[in-house]
């Protein structure tokens, strides 16, 4: 049996999702080239150390001896990044810049046909969390399982929906933030107070990952049983209009995607 050559994976701009992007492959045991633009020298350089990765002298290098190459930039910085660059016909790009469509990635410059987007949270870190895919590409799937449990969109306009929840990242450790404090509040430790908030939460989506059968609104029933305490809990916040924010914090994000012109 032939060995699997995995595809050179080049990245352009070495930043935040980079920087976690890389970090979980290498963790994961993905031991393939990877091939780092010299933008943000500085972190590139850290990053080619850390992970063993080799850095181009120049963007226009990294495509020419990459097979998969991933826009790992924003949004507002792409079109300086493509203006001079040119990507032969048989590469692999995909995008992670948040918002920018696959018609509008092609106006921006003469991509290739194989063309996806992807987004990994910061949870790729650790392989762990989910990573939205459109469209499914065999050698983009692959890097996606190494970061994660894929999510393979079956269509390019649930992308927006999807990272919205990326950005629940954020919102769910402000959301532990006060837990914590409020434990530490009633004289519980600093780290006992962190390790009580995260494992609770890590509990509970370990429970309803191992309840596939059940939906999750049947699982919250099956604990906050009329009389309970988790019942008082949870109809004092929704009583205070508290999950509804949460859906309202989406729709405003996602309008923000779908307005994106840049």
């Amino acid at each position: 049996m032939k060995n699997k050559i995995t595809p050179t994976l080049g990245v352009l701009g070495v930043g935040h999702l980079a920087t976690y992007t890389i970090t979980g492959l290498r963790r994961s045991g993905d031991t393939r080239r990877i091939i780092l633009s010299p933008r943000g020298t500085e972190q590139a350089k850290i990053v080619a150390k850390e992970f063993d990765c080799e850095i181009a002298d120049n963007n226009q290098q990294v495509i020419d001896q990459s097979d998969l190459v991933l826009l790992a930039v924003r949004p507002f910085q792409l079109n300086d990044l493509l203006a001079s660059l040119h990507f032969p016909k048989d590469k692999i790009v995909v995008s992670a810049a948040a918002g920018v469509s696959l018609s509008q990635l092609r106006e921006k410059a003469d991509l290739p046909e194989k063309l996806a987007l992807i987004l990994p949270g910061v949870a790729a870190e650790n392989s762990k969390g989910f990573v939205p895919i459109y469209p499914e590409i065999k050698e983009v799937k692959e890097l996606s399982d190494a970061l994660g449990q894929t999510i393979a969109l079956k269509k390019e306009a649930h992308f927006d929906e999807a990272a919205s929840f990326a950005c629940l990242n954020g919102w769910m450790y402000r959301f532990f933030d006060e837990q914590v404090k409020w434990l530490m509040a009633h004289d519980i430790d600093a780290e006992n107070a962190r390790q009580i908030v995260l494992n609770n939460t890590l509990g509970a989506a370990h429970y309803a990952l191992g309840r596939p059968q059940n939906s999750l609104f049947e699982l919250t029933n099956e604990i906050a049983k009329e009389g309970t305490f988790t019942k008082l809990g949870i109809d004092h916040l929704e009583a205070a209009g508290a999950f509804a924010q949460w859906g309202d914090a989406l729709d405003m994000i996602k309008h923000k995607l779908e307005s994106n012109d840049d």
